[in-house]
């Protein structure tokens, strides 16, 4: 650890101590209808309201599909034909110190809108333009099913949060076999809810910047500029992810 890692990591505990840390959450709402999936976060939220900041997008914030005209890779990101739709929820998952994903699962995978988000995000996985901001991260996955696994559906964000440098990822995934109407829910299973909600919330209260990468995460980032490395040699001029590596001293001009 280097001497301006200890420094920060001495600050982030005192503040913690303190508690003066104050969280910026953003949430990603696979679904606009206030059902099981909707309650399910609220009751996490409850948690964590009084004391954070919290910023919400639901599917009519969120882009269309991406139409893979690949000018995010070749010519930058705002060169999307959604740059004005996406630009917004990127800016404040930029800012965001707990990213949550709230969706229910749909044929064993994520919703199309959450889906249509992390395409957008691809051109900031590690591969290809990561931001070291997504290093310090932390990110929630709620999801809902009707008894179906939650698994699946789970994986499609955790895959790419892991991919964009997230290195801790909490799920909590409920399968409510037989109450699909939130109005006509047992008691027995919105109390069980709330137990789950509440320990979740519990687990990511007061969460702080992260000081280092998972061993998972770094190895892909290591794999991932000698890649860079190894297809700069041949470039006459660098790519746009080459050169983000270069200006980021990630990878060295050798040639």
């Amino acid at each position: 650890m280097t001497l301006v890692d200890r420094i920060v990591s001495f600050y982030l505990t005192a503040v913690r101590l303190n508690g003066r840390f104050k969280m910026k959450i953003v949430v990603l709402n696979g679904t606009s209808v206030k059902g099981i999936t909707y309650h399910m976060k609220e009751m996490f939220l409850q948690y964590l309201r009084t004391e954070n900041q919290i910023t919400e997008f639901y599917p009519e914030d969120m882009p269309p599909f991406c139409v893979g005209c690949k000018n995010c890779f070749l010519r930058g990101e705002e060169r999307c034909p959604h740059a004005e739709t996406i630009g917004p929820i990127w800016d404040a998952c930029l800012a965001a110190d707990l990213l949550v994903f709230a969706y229910p699962v749909y044929a064993l995978r994520a919703p199309a809108s959450i889906k249509s988000v992390l395409d957008h995000f691809c051109v900031h996985w590690m591969v290809h333009r990561p931001d070291p901001k997504f290093f310090k991260k932390t990110a929630v996955v709620i999801t809902n099913s009707v008894g179906a696994p939650n698994g699946s559906a789970q994986k499609d964000v955790k895959t790419s949060m892991n991919w964009m440098g997230v290195s801790k990822i909490h799920t909590c995934g409920a399968g409510m076999m037989g109450d699909i109407f939130w109005s006509n829910i047992t008691d027995k299973h919105q109390k069980m809810l709330e137990q789950k909600m509440t320990r979740l919330a519990k687990r990511v209260s007061g969460t702080m910047p992260r000081l280092h990468k998972s061993f998972k995460v770094n190895a892909l980032f290591s794999v991932c500029k000698m890649m860079h490395q190894g297809v700069l040699k041949s470039e006459d001029r660098p790519s746009l992810d080459n050169q983000f590596f270069l200006d980021k001293g990630w990878i060295r001009d050798k040639r």
